[in-house]
């Protein structure tokens, strides 16, 4: 079958090339909406994404996502299915968090056990990256978008040959991060080792947080600054 995909592909003959020709016309057909039947199906898609899922994470992934963490409080809701988790990584889940899919929890360093805890009432987004270095403390009531990175460990050494060598990153590659209560970190922003974002902060859309960040500021940019002050909740103390 590969010897004959790579026959039509490379158009090196007439008959190739005639072939190719056909594919591409196919490739390129509108099937027709025939009713009743495209109905059914779509019917059957809207039903399956409304009720078998989040059945489905109700009684397949929670319970092992529970397995996987070594605590895990009540009213956990999986949108989809459960994070992938690579390397040894403890997890501890507060109350009522919510996982949207699709996202990734690793512990950085070679054999090392690092830890992922997650606050109360916390909702962590579509694709959210987690790397942990050592810990990467994640409180309540914190809001994280989509495709978020939270990167705990640098990966790699910045000098080449010690790179190339497979050695591990400099001092202070791996260290903690820590997201305090009442935090929203907007879609796509990504905050590297070692960095305390403060109670009620808000991290912009992009932004690359690579120092701490006060509580009650809006940061935005690569790197992040602050662009405006939140006015004092008048329930905080």
């Amino acid at each position: 079958m590969s010897s004959l995909r790579s026959y039509v592909f490379r158009r090196e003959t007439t008959l190739g090339r005639k072939l190719f020709a056909i594919l591409r016309r196919a490739s390129r057909w509108d099937c027709p909406v025939i009713p009743g039947v495209h109905h059914l199906l779509r019917a059957e898609r809207m039903l399956r994404r409304a009720v078998f899922r989040p059945v489905l994470g109700k009684i397949y992934y929670a319970p092992l996502l529970r397995m996987s963490c070594t605590t895990v409080g009540s009213g956990l809701l999986l949108y989809e299915n459960m994070p992938k988790f690579l390397g040894n990584l403890e997890v501890v889940l507060g109350n009522r968090v919510t996982l949207s899919g699709d996202q990734v929890w690793m512990s950085g360093g070679r054999g090392k056990t690092n830890r992922l805890v997650v606050g109360d009432d916390t909702y962590l987004g579509h694709a959210l990256q987690v790397v942990s270095g050592s810990t990467v403390t994640i409180g309540s009531h914190v809001l994280i978008g989509n495709r978020v990175v939270l990167n705990g460990f640098s990966g790699h050494p910045v000098d080449p040959m010690r790179r190339a060598a497979g050695e591990p990153p400099e001092a202070g590659g791996a260290a903690p991060i820590t997201i305090e209560d009442y935090v929203w970190i907007a879609n796509d922003a990504t905050v590297l080792p070692g960095v305390t974002i403060g109670r009620g902060a808000v991290v912009a859309s992009g932004a690359v947080v690579t120092k701490d960040v006060p509580e009650l500021v809006v940061v935005a940019g690569v790197p992040a600054r602050v662009v405006r002050r939140i006015p004092k909740p008048a329930e905080w103390a």
